[in-house]
């Protein structure tokens, strides 16, 4: 009866280490520990967490950049994310973590602001970046790489075998492309949503290598956990 006491302890006492608990405003779960835990041990990181909905992703995303920023693995991070999502990921962020991002707006991206080279923690609509208005697509390619990339709803970066890529897609392959991405982790509450050419392609940005569109899904199962993680609500506690 004392072993989830004492795993508590535990988690505790390794995540006071990463100065998750001294930068939180929140009661952390374990199994939003237990991601970070994984990312961290994956350098660099491609990741898909596709835990339940209402199981704190976003949170989860905070404690990994706090771990992240506290040993030094990130410098430059971009958070894409859903247009209507930018905002409140910008705020949820400083009020939770106090992780400052600077969000993207096209109006201040010129060719004189220079603003991917001025601009390290960004927050950005992958709606809007998806579209190559005004050379926007050339100068982000033309900054530094990104040590970490973070895809939220990453279920829409949809891949289909008549209809071809999305372009949000094809903005990631861009930047995969063009070696700016390190580490890159999607967040999705619905990875797989029936068609396993479409989630073998999701995957296949994270890997080219390990995963191949026309295999099949049983094919994948023995690296798909490499790659994945996905906590149920049924298997849900708190710290006590």
């Amino acid at each position: 009866a004392c072993v989830p006491a004492i795993q508590a302890k535990c988690i505790k006492s390794v995540n006071d280490q990463w100065g998750v608990f001294a930068r939180t405003k929140i009661e952390l779960l374990p199994h939003q520990l237990w991601v970070c835990r994984q990312a961290r041990k994956k350098n660099p990181c491609r990741l898909l967490v596709a835990d339940d909905v209402g199981l704190g992703k976003t949170i989860e995303a905070g404690i990994i950049l706090s771990a992240f920023m506290s040993s030094g693995r990130i410098r430059r991070l971009l958070i894409l994310t859903p247009a209507a999502l930018a905002e409140q990921w910008q705020q949820r962020m400083y009020d939770m973590f106090d992780i400052r991002l600077f969000r993207y707006m096209s109006e201040l991206d010129t060719p004189k602001s220079a603003f991917w080279q001025a601009t390290n923690m960004v927050v950005a609509s992958i709606d809007t970046l998806r579209l190559d208005y005004h050379g926007r697509q050339k100068r982000l390619l033309a900054s530094d790489p990104w040590d970490l990339v973070i895809v939220d709803e990453a279920h829409h970066l949809n891949c289909d075998p008549k209809q071809g890529p999305t372009l949000g897609y094809n903005f990631i392959q861009t930047l995969l492309k063009n070696d700016k991405i390190g580490s890159m982790i999607f967040f999705t509450g619905t990875p797989h949503k029936g068609k396993n050419f479409s989630f073998l392609s999701l995957m296949k940005l994270l890997d080219n290598e390990a995963f191949d569109q026309k295999g099949t899904l049983a094919e994948h199962l023995n690296i798909l956990k490499n790659y994945m993680i996905r906590n149920n609500k049924y298997n849900v506690t708190d710290l006590r």
